[in-house]
């Protein structure tokens, strides 16, 4: 299990990351990688909340974060919880609370054994 780290490192854009993220190895679209994230966190779109639907992408694994030399956490959910106080967030995400909140599970209502057709996160 991952601890807390007490500070931050600033991400020294190695690429090491984007190639154990699932998102990056499907998409192979750097904005959605963590380095591409880190840049434009770095460049406060993340607070502006300009591109959220990048940052809802992110499958909140960390692997990047195993995988990072300086050890950087790339601190997906802060930035999401930034940016549903900000009221930025995507339709499916809202649902995706929603289901959550209502039925325990990212899905909506399911019978026992039933396996979603739909995946609500991003």
């Amino acid at each position: 299990m991952l601890t807390e780290l007490k500070e931050n490192p600033a991400c020294i854009e190695c690429g090491l990351c984007r190639e154990v993220c699932p998102v990056f190895t499907i998409s192979r679209d750097e904005t959605v990688a963590p380095r591409g994230r880190a840049v434009l966190a770095a460049a406060s779109m993340a607070a502006a909340g300009t591109d959220s639907p990048t940052y809802y992408q992110c499958t909140l694994c960390r692997a990047c974060r195993v995988a990072c030399p300086v050890g950087r956490d790339p601190e997906g959910e802060l930035l999401r919880a930034r940016l549903v106080a900000a009221g930025t967030e995507t339709d499916a995400n809202r649902e995706m609370i929603a289901n959550i909140r209502r039925y325990g599970n990212p899905f909506g209502p399911l019978q026992p054994g039933e396996i979603p057709k739909k995946l609500t996160c991003c």
